[in-house]
């Protein structure tokens, strides 16, 4: 066989076809390079929805508003139940303070009821240094008690309203029968 030269004008579009080939070439290699780095983007973004899925859900959120509300909820109520519990421990203690300087009034008065001045001042003494009167001035009570004629003198409440009512007689009579008051 003998070798057949190309001619001229074959060998002038070769280096053209092999410069478009390669071209082609490297466009299909970034082309797929392109192809590959969306295929990547794709799966990543797949992959963080299905992560973030959860966050995004519905269910979750109304899962999530039901726990925040359960809490403020008991938070409240505890916080309302504190203040429920010092306000009544307050109404408490003032009852108790007062029921207690009733209770010292009354047996100072039953002290006082007495005829008998020296005894009355005793008695005082007594409670106070028992300690059955503690929320009124002891100091006082005891000076009091050191001058028993200056002790004021209670009448038992029917003598009381005896006296009121022989009072009130003495000045019906006194006006029926004209006297001046």
């Amino acid at each position: 066989m003998e070798d057949v030269a190309p001619s001229p004008s074959v060998v002038s579009k070769l280096p053209h076809a092999l410069d478009e080939n390669a071209l082609r070439e490297k466009e299909l290699v970034l082309k797929e390079r392109e192809l590959a780095l969306k295929e990547q983007e794709t799966k990543a973004r797949i992959e963080l929805e299905k992560r973030g899925i959860w966050f995004s859900s519905p269910v979750l959120i109304g899962v999530a508003s039901a726990i925040f509300g359960l809490i403020g909820t008991g938070v409240g109520a505890a916080l309302q139940g504190y203040s429920n519990f010092n306000l009544e421990r307050q109404k408490f203690e003032s009852n108790f303070q007062l029921e207690r300087q009733k209770f010292e009034f009354a047996l100072i008065q039953k002290t006082l009821e007495s005829s008998d001045r020296k005894e009355a001042a005793k008695q005082l003494l007594f409670l106070v240094d028992s300690g059955l009167i503690q929320s009124l001035d002891s100091e006082k009570i005891r000076k009091s008690a050191a001058n028993p004629d200056q002790l004021p003198t209670f009448l038992p409440l029917p003598a009381v309203e005896e006296e009121l009512q022989s009072i009130q007689r003495m000045m019906r009579e006194q006006e029926s029968s004209g006297q001046p008051r």
